[in-house]
This record gives structure tokens, C-alpha cells and sequence, in this order.
């Protein structure tokens, strides 16, 4: 008996499947996720899905890679021509704003309770590491006061951030945005919350034991 080749695989297809899939979640969120409306959007059969993805956990364990390095790359983007302390600044701001634009991405990241694979969790600190990278040089350089533990002070920082989004996107800290305030409005008192935030860290931490500018 003649065995049939298994069908090759279409790296393509394998990635617009992934940008589908993680489309349709910032839009609708990863509970409401079928694999048949992703097929449907590309025009192909569910079971194609199956061809690249063995189910769909592991669609979403993608999805969830795909959506950490969005993030990551929102915060190098906005780094990008800034020096000294203004690199933390920037960092929060697109932090935090990135978690409010992308609410349901930014819940299927953190928030997912079946969790996810240890072995993919390096990645998905690219921007907590380079964030560490960041204050450790900082300090290197004088600017920040050495600290005996940098990581725990990225790591409150690190909260701070999550806590405004998390209170935002819930709809806790203005209510629904675009209902109980305009998304510009919204997006001036965010700015200033994470600008006032990451000022009281940096006068516990600045060299000089006060505002660094």
C-alpha cells in the first residue's frame, strides 16, 4: 500500500492564520474565539487550521507570543531617541497605553486562567528584561541610586503599570471609555497617572534623591 505525502506545509498561511486569530481577539476577546470564524476570514476550511496548529490551545499559546512581541516592540518604539531617565518614561507611557488600546489582548496575556507553557515564558519577558537593562545602566551611570536589588525596583514599577491598565480596562478607573469619557479625555488623565507614577519613583530613586529630569 502506497502511503499518501503528508501536504506540505505554507509557512504563509501559517502566519495569516496567527495574524487572524490574534485580529480577532483584540476585537472580540479569547473567549468568544472559534477556529471556524478564522477560517472563515481567510477562506479556508477549519480543518486546514489544523494543518499548522495541532488545536487550539496551541493557536492561542501563539497568539500569546505574537501579542508579547507587539508589546515589546510598542515600548522599543517609543525608546527610540530617548536617553536617561526619559527612557523610563517612555516606557510606562507606551506600557500602559498599549494595555488600553489592546484591552482584550492585553487580558489574554495576563490575565488567561489556564495559563501558559513555562518553556515560552522567556520571551515573553523581553520587555520586563530589557526594562531591568535598562535601571541597571541607569544606575552604572549615577543617575539612579545603586540598589541592591534592581529587580525588585523594575518589578514595582513593573505593578504600578499593571495596575493602571488593568484598572482601566475593567472599566474601574473612568468607566467605559468612549461612554462615561471621551477617548481623548481618557488618554490625557492616562498620561498624566503614569507621568505622576513614574515621578514618586523616580524621587525614591534618582541619584540626587529628587526629580531627575
Amino acid at each position: 500500500m502506497i502511503e499518501m505525502a503528508a501536504r506540505p506545509a505554507n509557512p504563509a498561511l501559517a502566519v495569516d492564520i496567527l495574524r487572524v486569530t490574534t485580529d480577532l481577539i483584540d476585537e472580540q476577546g479569547f473567549e468568544a474565539l472559534t477556529l471556524r470564524e478564522v477560517a472563515e476570514r481567510l477562506g479556508i476550511s477549519a480543518t486546514t487550521i489544523y494543518l499548522y496548529y495541532k488545536d487550539k490551545g496551541e493557536l492561542l499559546e501563539s497568539a500569546v507570543d505574537r501579542a508579547f512581541d507587539w508589546f515589546a516592540e510598542s515600548q522599543e518604539q517609543a525608546i527610540a531617541g530617548v536617553s536617561g531617565v526619559d527612557i523610563l518614561r517612555a516606557r510606562a507611557r507606551a506600557y500602559v497605553t498599549w494595555g488600553v488600546e489592546h484591552p482584550n489582548l492585553y487580558r489574554l496575556m495576563f490575565e488567561r486562567p489556564q495559563g501558559y507553557s513555562p518553556d515560552r515564558s522567556g520571551s515573553r519577558r523581553r520587555s520586563l528584561v530589557r526594562y531591568l537593562e535598562t535601571v541597571k545602566r541607569l544606575s552604572e551611570e549615577g543617575v539612579l541610586r545603586p540598589s541592591t536589588s534592581p529587580e525588585e525596583l523594575v518589578s514595582l514599577s513593573w505593578a504600578t503599570n499593571h495596575g493602571l491598565v488593568s484598572l482601566i480596562i475593567s472599566g474601574r478607573m473612568f468607566g467605559p471609555i468612549g461612554e462615561t469619557i471621551s477617548a481623548d479625555e481618557a488618554k490625557e488623565r492616562i498620561r498624566q497617572m503614569v507621568d505622576a507614577s513614574m515621578e514618586q519613583w523616580l524621587i525614591a530613586w534618582a541619584a540626587d534623591g529628587g526629580p531627575t529630569e
